[in-house]
């Protein structure tokens, strides 16, 4: 996929912000820039697939933001308004500190649980990693969700050997 130089330098300005704080306040599994390149590509996959329009889309929520994956990658890509919704204020913190020193105008932090928002303007896209399972998800976002949301989960894989 090519993105362009500015949001590829803001793409690899976030791994290492992620690589930094990670040293000490262990936001994410990912112990290297390989691995948060990695957790980054797989945040931009639904780019891949056309038939989602997500460039189409002009707003785009995201739940348990922790280290920010998929919201920051997608939302620097898109260029949509970003909203994170991160409860913990570790994590809160390094959020906002990725949006002030990217320049990231766009996105806004709100150190909140999803269940406790209210919106007028719903969503075009939700997103979440690993934060719930389907249907606990659904309940705690019911409040956000409009039946023209694209919910797009990001799941781990499990295989039975």
């Amino acid at each position: 996929m090519n993105l362009g130089v500015e949001i590829s330098k803001k793409l690899e300005d976030y791994a290492i912000m992620l690589l930094e704080w990670n040293k000490i306040h262990s936001l994410s599994g990912a112990k290297s820039l390989e691995m948060i390149q990695k957790n980054i590509e797989d945040s931009l996959y639904p780019l891949e697939i056309e038939s989602l329009k997500l460039r189409d889309k002009k707003f785009l929520f995201d739940v348990g933001s922790g280290n920010g994956f998929p919201a920051i990658p997608l939302g620097i890509v898109l260029g949509s308004k970003v909203i994170l919704c991160e409860p913990n204020a570790k994590k809160a913190a390094f959020l906002q500190n990725v949006k002030v020193e990217l320049g990231l105008e766009n996105f806004c932090v709100m150190r909140q649980k999803v269940e406790q928002i209210t919106m007028e303007d719903k969503p075009d896209i939700i997103t979440s990693r690993a934060t719930f399972g389907v249907s606990e998800f659904l309940v705690k976002c019911q409040k956000i969700i409009s039946k023209e949301s694209l919910i797009l989960l990001y799941k781990r894989l499990k295989c039975r050997e």
